[in-house]
């Protein structure tokens, strides 16, 4: 009996050991928010929705601005603006670096609710989320992230076969295949999107604590507030939730180091989905925006 326990025990032993090994091999084509949560403390930061996070390369802001960024944006789901997302953002910043450039990407979503009190923050849909329960975002490995809220398959960790790849700067880049229809795509997104109009509300409280980011950043360095370019579809419907968007977040543009709406670059930029710039789209925007914070006093 006692010689069976013990096989047994080792084989445990073994198990564990094989299981945390495999976890440590987790990168960017493993999961599109690990890398996120399991790198060091940043300074430049990106911030925002998966608008941000599939649209803005950090390289090229940092050709332009000389300083490395970090693309801390999520989804709408996990980093709209509150005291979540700002809580992460505070585990994930680099105090000690001063002179800072940070980018703050806000659209209609970021600053709504799908409650029924848009203010009722004790159930904003993030407090569910992996960003409110894993609070320390530089372990690595992460194993609370990994066994609680890795989103695929352990196996998948050895076969690294995804149709993204997050980036070590945080930008989480989207294959596109050739047979992927767009149009189709985009048709589907954007009628998800419809539905959405009846469920999100405008919410005072998530703009205050969009303030409240601007000027826990601008203790560093300056602060950038931009409004990305999406499917001109796509902005009739966030217009039918705000269409007094710019009046709207006027505290918060006067809190920041400027403000640039990139509304005008709609029709002319292309989107893998109607909602996420491509590749292309993403270099050319990021480089607007990266020249425009240059040339600012």
């Amino acid at each position: 009996m006692k010689n069976f326990i013990l096989h047994v025990s080792i084989l445990m032993v073994f198990v564990l050991i094989t299981i945390a090994f495999i976890l440590h091999l987790a990168d960017g084509q493993s999961d599109p928010f690990y890398l996120k949560i399991s790198s060091p403390k940043q300074s430049n930061f990106i911030l925002g929705t998966s608008k941000s996070a599939q649209g803005l390369q950090p390289k090229y802001f940092e050709d332009v601005l000389n300083k490395s960024f970090y693309n801390y944006s999520f989804t709408i789901g996990v980093s709209p603006y509150g005291k979540t997302y700002l809580g992460s953002i505070k585990n994930k910043l680099d105090t000690l670096n001063k002179n800072t450039i940070n980018i703050i990407t806000v659209d209609i979503w970021s600053i709504s609710s799908k409650t029924k009190n848009p203010n009722d923050s004790l159930h904003f849909r993030e407090t569910y989320s992996f960003l409110k329960n894993v609070t320390n975002v530089t372990d690595n490995p992460n194993y609370k992230y990994l066994i609680n809220y890795f989103e695929s398959k352990y196996y998948n960790i050895l076969i690294n076969k995804s149709p993204f790849l997050l980036h070590n700067d945080g930008w989480l880049e989207i294959f596109i295949s050739n047979n992927t229809n767009i149009e189709r795509k985009t048709s589907f997104t954007l009628e998800s999107y419809k539905k959405k109009v009846t469920q999100y509300q405008f919410s005072s409280i998530r703009l205050k604590y969009l303030i409240k980011t601007i000027n826990t950043l601008k203790k560093n360095g300056r602060v950038f507030i931009v409004r990305l370019p999406i499917h001109p579809e796509l902005s009739t419907i966030e217009n039918e939730i705000e269409i007094n968007f710019n009046s709207l977040i006027k505290p918060a543009i006067e809190a920041s180091n400027g403000y640039l709406d990139m509304s005008s670059y709609n029709e002319k930029c292309s989107y893998t989905d109607g909602v996420h710039l491509n590749k292309e789209s993403g270099e050319v925007v990021s480089n607007i925006i990266s020249n425009w914070i240059k040339n600012m006093k």
